[in-house]
C-alpha cells in the first residue's frame, strides 16, 4: 500500500518531482557558436577602422592638394606684380617705350635710337632692370649685343628677357614673367 501525504485527496499519486525548472528552457536543437558573436564584433570593428582610416586620408589629402593650390595660387599672384612693382618703384609707370601688358605679367621695352626721337630713356629701362634683380651677366649680354646678333634671350628666377638691338631703332625688347 502506498502511503499518500496528508494533504492528498485520495486521487491519483502526484507525478514524481522533475528536476526541469519552469524558468529553464528546453536544451535548443541548434549547436551553440560562442565564437560568432566575438568574430562578428571584431569584423565590424575592422570595416568601421578602415572606413575611418580611409576618410581620414581623403580628407587630409584634399587638405594637402587644397593648400598646394592655395600656395601656388598665391605665388602666381605674387609673380603678377613682380614687373608693375618694379616700374612703379622707378617713377616710370606710363613712360613712354615702357608697356606693362598681359596684367603685370610682361614688359615691352622700347628705346630711342639714332633714328628713333622717341623711346624710353636708357636710366629708366636701367632702374626697373635694377629693380627686377637682373643679373650682371644678363646686363653684360645686352651691353655686348649688335646689330648682327639678332634676337637673344636670357633667364633668371621667374623672368625671361629677350631683345634686339640696332644702332637706328635702340634696344628693343620683351620681359615676361613664368607662368608657373
Amino acid at each position: 500500500m502506498t502511503v499518500m501525504p496528508p494533504d492528498h485527496d485520495g486521487s491519483a499519486p502526484p507525478a514524481p518531482p522533475s528536476n526541469a525548472s519552469p524558468l529553464t528552457a528546453p536544451p535548443s536543437s541548434r549547436p551553440t557558436r560562442p565564437w560568432l558573436l566575438p568574430v562578428a564584433t571584431g569584423a565590424a570593428g575592422v570595416l568601421i577602422g578602415a572606413g575611418l582610416v580611409a576618410g581620414i586620408t581623403t580628407l587630409r589629402a584634399d587638405a594637402k592638394v587644397r593648400a598646394e593650390e592655395t600656395a601656388a595660387d598665391e605665388a602666381r599672384a605674387a609673380r603678377a606684380t613682380i614687373v608693375p612693382d618694379a616700374v612703379e618703384s622707378c617713377g616710370v609707370t606710363g613712360a613712354e617705350g615702357i608697356v606693362v601688358a598681359d596684367e603685370g605679367r610682361s614688359l615691352t621695352f622700347d628705346m630711342k635710337g639714332d633714328d628713333d626721337l622717341r623711346g624710353a630713356n636708357i636710366t629708366d629701362v636701367v632702374c626697373v632692370f635694377t629693380a627686377l634683380d637682373m643679373p650682371s651677366a644678363v646686363v653684360s649680354h645686352m651691353d655686348q649685343t649688335t646689330s648682327m646678333d639678332g634676337r637673344q634671350s636670357e633667364s633668371w628666377g621667374d623672368l625671361t628677357v629677350s631683345w634686339s638691338y640696332h644702332p637706328d631703332r635702340g634696344l628693343d625688347g620683351v620681359l615676361t614673367v613664368a607662368d608657373d
